[in-house]
């Protein structure tokens, strides 16, 4: 089993009037395996980004805080809260906007974007919601290759999912296909992962393993997101 340890101070961490924000990575430049760009955001009330490109990249969002709204220029739309999730192919090209739904309060989000498995197919939107009760103490699985038991599209033999670990419980994580990895993001509370402690911000890419364990030492919430390993890392 082979690890990427990457703590909160290693994100490049950026502020301005109506945003702060944590990535991870900067895509075309680096990357863990497919997984090009983790951008951590906290959007003030009423604000978000205005309508802009993208061509020939997978981009998912999850909101761990608040609500947000997006819309496209293929006609879709769709409410992002707490408890769903979105994903997108750009494909072909697609103009899309996210703002947020409130006038009070800020949202908090994660956008991933994973490199295509396909160039140049059809833009396309995907959205799944679910209950707090599932992904308490279990792995929840959000977005998937095949859309699997309800779960949104995504371009790519990528797998997304979600967690709710009590403290002092412990759960595996099995890859859902050989030769992905999967990094995993603590997003509240700390866990330990082969040997470190990750506390809010940090992440642990894990690779080269069938699975792993993963220990909460704190209520911790997580996020999982697996690609294929064939690009290698670059940070």
């Amino acid at each position: 089993m082979k690890t990427l340890f990457r703590p909160n101070a290693s994100r490049w961490h950026k502020e301005d009037a109506w945003k702060k924000s944590a990535y991870a990575f900067v895509p075309n430049q680096t990357h863990f395996g497919e997984l090009c760009g983790f951008a951590d955001d906290v959007v003030a009330a009423g604000q978000g980004f205005g309508m802009h490109p993208h061509k020939d990249m997978e981009i998912s969002t999850i909101l761990m805080a608040g609500a947000q709204k997006h819309r496209d220029n293929t006609g879709g739309e769709g409410y992002l809260d707490a408890l769903s999730m979105q994903t997108m192919s750009a494909g072909t090209g697609i103009m899309h906007s996210e703002f947020n739904a409130s006038e009070t309060e800020s949202f908090h989000s994660y956008q991933i974007w994973v490199y295509p498995k396909e160039l140049g197919v059809a833009p396309r939107y995907g959205h799944f919601a679910f209950v707090p009760a599932q992904k308490r103490n279990q792995i929840l699985l959000g977005i998937s290759p095949d859309g699997r038991d309800g779960t949104a599209l995504i371009n790519q033999n990528a797998f997304f999912s979600l967690c709710s670990l009590d403290a002092g419980l412990d759960l595996t994580y099995r890859m859902h296909l050989p030769g992905n990895g999967v990094y995993v993001h603590c997003a509240a509370g700390s866990v330990e992962i082969a040997g470190h402690q990750l506390l809010a911000g940090d992440a642990m890419g894990v690779y080269e393993t069938e699975f792993f364990s993963i220990k909460a030492t704190e209520n911790a919430e997580l996020v999982f997101v697996e690609v294929p390993m064939q690009r290698g890392v670059k940070v």
